[in-house]
């Protein structure tokens, strides 16, 4: 298998996981989970609103 088509089946079968995760639990607990990672990203990424707004091409009113 080719690596795009195994990182592919490996997404898929994390999608499914997680939708099943979801399915599963309480909706507070994955997304008190969810609110970790995003957050985490956030503080950690070097981008600002304005360059990702520019990055996409949209204009901040």
């Amino acid at each position: 298998m080719a690596f795009n088509e195994d990182n592919q089946k490996q997404r898929m079968e994390f999608v499914d996981l997680w939708a099943k995760y979801v399915l599963e639990h309480d909706d507070a607990v994955w997304s008190r989970q969810q609110n970790v990672i995003i957050n985490s990203c956030l503080r950690n990424s070097p981008m600002t609103k304005e360059l990702y707004l520019k990055m996409k091409g949209e204009k901040r009113d």
